[in-house]
């Protein structure tokens, strides 16, 4: 059965909410779905959204976690300018 669009917005919000909860945990697709009580490959489809927008990271270990952007370092010619 197709999920309805009030479903995946659910799912989405329900998946985003582990996160915001405890913002260092780390959790594997099998682990969301069990928690969310979803099917693995909806979850899947959802996860790899939450990526794409940067909501959510993968681990290369294949764990899934809060993305937190990586500061960028400014070289000295970017600094002078910027003042």
């Amino acid at each position: 059965m197709t999920p309805t669009r009030a479903e995946i917005e659910g799912l989405v919000m329900d998946i985003q909410q582990q996160f915001l909860r405890t913002p260092a945990v780390r959790l594997t697709l099998n682990q969301i779905a069990r928690r969310v009580n979803s099917s693995v490959s909806l979850c899947k489809a959802v996860l790899r959204v939450l990526v794409d927008a940067r909501v959510l990271a993968e681990t290369p270990g294949g764990a899934y976690a809060r993305y937190y952007p990586q500061p960028v370092a400014l070289t000295r010619s970017a600094r002078a300018s910027a003042a």
